[in-house]
């Protein structure tokens, strides 16, 4: 996972000056709607009210569909997770220190 989060950085920083962004959306949670979520929660002994797994997160693909459009139109982050809570903070770029090693 960290060699593909080390690559997409580098490929949106490569890419940026021709106007093309690289950006990835990990989902964490059942999005609903989805043959995966029908199944689990079909197979629940008690679903919640609302038809959501309990003690799960779900997502509605309309809001994966929002996140995507404002990733993709603000351009102002390469990588964001839902929850939106479960994304990771950048690092800074590394640099080798001046004079070590030398």
């Amino acid at each position: 996972m960290a060699a593909a989060r080390n690559w997409l950085y580098a490929l949106n920083a490569e890419l940026a000056d021709a106007g093309v962004y690289a950006g990835t959306l990990t989902v964490a949670a059942l999005v609903l709607h989805s043959e995966a979520a029908e199944l689990a929660i079909g197979d629940q002994d008690a679903p919640a009210p609302d038809g959501h797994l309990a003690d799960f997160p779900t997502v509605h693909p309309d809001q994966l569909a929002d996140h995507y459009w404002d990733m993709y139109t603000r351009r102002d982050r390469v990588e964001q997770a839902h929850p939106v809570e479960l994304t990771p903070t950048p690092t800074p770029t590394w640099r080798p220190l001046s004079g070590v090693g030398a």
